[in-house]
């Protein structure tokens, strides 16, 4: 039997902003790239809950799952597909009692392997490893050097976090990365859709020559 390629693909995080403008890219991107879930990423001040549940509902029109970051209580009152919280057991304990076992919890550890094992161990079904927004190469580097091992040894997914960089995505991708989430900066820029399809595209590549 054949052996089954490597299989990586975006996770979109989404600033939660009032803007239909932003709502078009989103649904741009979506329909030209081929995205497995979006994360909604509300900001500090206050939000709309009817907006975030239109941009629910926009996501999982499409089939996919869609997730709201470190809110339990709001995932859970829009019935959203799960949550996106840091990498806390006591938040992580709340999210899959409230949110119920076939909810997506998915844990940010930074650069931190001991957390990354922690929350895997308790049931995350994914860690996300990467820098800030707009961070040196160095913590790329690192960022790469987890995802090659993390792969080599564990079964839970692993996501290559705020990834704006087609060619860094490529890398990760290549490294064993199962998800690239670009930052939420990328949708600052008038073309996101396009610099998207251009991650997208550099992960597809890197598919295909694993």
């Amino acid at each position: 039997m054949a052996e089954l390629k490597h299989r990586c693909r975006l996770y979109l995080q989404f600033p939660v902003q009032p803007s239909a403008k932003l709502e078009a890219q989103l649904a741009q991107a979506i329909a030209s790239s081929e995205v497995a879930s979006v994360l909604l990423v509300p900001d500090d001040s206050t939000f709309d809950k009817i907006h975030i549940g239109r941009l629910i509902d926009l996501v999982q029109g499409r089939g996919l799952a869609c997730l709201i970051a470190n809110d339990i209580g709001l995932a859970e009152q829009l019935g959203a597909d799960g949550v996106h919280i840091e990498a806390d057991p006591t938040a992580y304990a709340e999210a899959r009692k409230l949110l119920g076992e076939n909810a997506s919890i998915g844990a940010g550890c930074g650069l931190h392997r001991h957390d990354a094992m922690l929350l895997a161990e308790l049931g995350a079904d994914y860690v996300a490893f990467g820098p800030d927004a707009g961070s040196d190469i160095d913590m790329i580097d690192q960022c790469a050097e987890l995802i090659a091992w993390w792969s080599e040894v564990f079964v839970v997914p692993c996501v290559a976090w705020n990834i704006d960089s087609a060619e860094e995505a490529a890398r990760l991708a290549a490294l064993g990365a199962d998800f690239v989430a670009p930052s939420t900066r990328i949708w600052r820029d008038d073309e996101a859709p396009r610099i998207i399809a251009e991650i997208d595209s550099a992960i597809r590549q890197a598919r295909r020559a694993a």
